[in-house]
């Protein structure tokens, strides 16, 4: 009997452990709770905004290309520095076109000299064929030598100029102020009319912007009497997102749409002073397209996702989230135009948004930060 009594009571104690496992398995564990931020939308103003891509141009470039052969003796820049107009970029060693120079030089004296003998001895002849003193012929034989003569001197003068030319050429100067690039040719190159350009100088202040707009964007503003006509100003977006701190004007339509893509292409510049903005980078063009407009604002990281559509979590006085599908618009700084399903009395969460989520898919709870 005793060995019964202790079977029994081992049964009934494993029995009461048992259920006590299930019932702790059956338990669900309790929701995390995360702290948000929420806050009503408001009632703002809003402009029309339209942006296209645009492409930066310096305001003038020039490319320094040789106008005689030779060797570079001296390149007087670096890479990247402002160059004023006027200023010696290379010397081509000069040593053959001063010689050249020096022989025309001396031709053009000797043709000279034979000149000035031949007008001499016309002007000594034209008396003497008048009195008889000598044939015609005589006469005729000096005028013909003196233009002859005349003739080459005009020849050598010419002469002596190209070679001046070409030294003069031998010194290759900037024709615009403005931004060097990387040089092609370095002491010691040769370098030839045949050849590439030396060196390319970029002017950037101001800087031209080119964008282009479609054929039905231009109608429907207006063409030269709606907003983008030549003189209206632009905000200019950096690839960094940062808005550029000088406005940029309007300065030129061009007549043609392509026939390959229906645009038309506009130009703009904007100041440079510090050089920040260099040929070839790739900048969003913003206009404003028409007066502004009242609409509700919430800020644009309180927008999420689901599926591609635009969502806004509500959070009732129940700390309770739900989906409030929107339609986003126009954007005002770091706010953004809604419409749907949503009034100014709405809690709605800006800090938070993947907790809150989770809290609508019932897998978590939240407690409001502030409002």
């Amino acid at each position: 009997m005793k060995g019964i009594h202790t079977t029994s009571c081992l049964l009934a104690l494993l029995t009461g452990a048992l259920v006590s496992c299930d019932t702790r398995k059956n338990t669900p564990a309790p929701l995390p709770s995360y702290t948000v931020q929420v806050q009503h939308p408001q009632w703002g103003e809003v402009s029309t905004y339209k942006e296209w891509i645009g492409s930066l141009h310096g305001g003038s470039s020039a490319e320094i290309e040789p106008q005689v052969s030779g060797y570079v003796a001296r390149k007087l820049f670096g890479t990247g520095e402002f160059v004023r107009q006027g200023q010696v970029l290379y010397q081509i060693d000069p040593t053959r076109y001063k010689q050249s120079l020096a022989r025309a030089e001396q031709q053009q004296e000797q043709a000279q000299a034979n000149y000035d003998e031949a007008r001499q001895n016309a002007e000594y002849y034209r008396p003497l064929v008048a009195g008889g003193s000598i044939s015609r012929q005589t006469y005729t034989d000096a005028v013909q030598q003196e233009h002859a003569a005349a003739a080459a001197l005009q020849a050598a003068k010419a002469n002596a100029d190209l070679a001046r030319t070409e030294l003069g050429y031998c010194t290759l100067r900037a024709p615009i102020a403005g931004i060097v690039g990387f040089a092609n040719a370095d002491e010691g190159s040769y370098v030839s009319p045949q050849g590439e350009p030396m060196v390319l100088i970029n002017s950037m202040n101001p800087i031209s912007i080119h964008f282009s707009i479609s054929s039905q964007e231009w109608l429907d503003q207006g063409g030269l009497n709606g907003t983008l006509h030549p003189g209206a100003q632009l905000e200019l977006i950096l690839p960094n997102g940062a808005t550029y701190s000088e406005a940029a004007t309007i300065t030129g339509v061009d007549n043609t749409v392509a026939p390959t893509t229906g645009t038309l292409m506009l130009d703009a510049q904007a100041p440079n002073p510090d050089d920040l903005l260099r040929p070839g980078m790739f900048v969003r063009v913003r206009a404003r397209m028409g007066e502004p407009q009242k609409a509700l604002l919430v800020p644009q990281q309180a927008i999420v996702s689901i599926q591609g559509k635009s969502m806004l979590l509500s959070v009732n006085d129940k700390n309770e989230v739900h989906l409030i599908p929107v339609v986003t618009g126009l954007s005002q700084g770091k706010l953004i135009a809604v419409s749907g399903a949503i009034s100014a009395d709405d809690r709605i969460v800006t800090e938070g948004t993947q907790q809150a989520l989770m809290a609508a898919g019932g897998r978590a709870r939240i407690i409001v930060d502030q409002e």
